[in-house]
């Protein structure tokens, strides 16, 4: 399944980590605080467990958002003047 995760951390050492790990579990980086992946059942479980870990801030939220393969396919990416209904490259 595809996943999006998008977080607002405010501590910097702990948002670096929760990157790093986004990036050992198999996401990419598609904006500073938001990552994506193809993730099959058994990982997601770990990105659930491992960010609940993490994520332990009063005001430090993380969304975790499951998406099928059809749904990412139907994405929309605006950058800057141009509108793209295509597979984006992730950084």
């Amino acid at each position: 399944m595809w996943v999006i995760v998008v977080y607002d951390i405010s501590d910097d050492e702990k948002r670096n980590k929760i990157a790093r790990e986004l990036q050992r579990l198999g996401l990419s980086r598609i904006q500073r605080s938001a990552f994506v992946g193809d993730i099959d059942s058994q990982r997601f479980k770990d990105l659930v467990r491992i960010m609940g870990k993490l994520v332990t801030g009063k005001d430090d939220i993380l969304h975790i958002i499951p998406l099928g393969l059809r749904d990412w396919e139907r994405r929309v990416v605006i950058n800057g003047d141009s509108v793209r209904r295509e597979a984006v490259s992730l950084l």
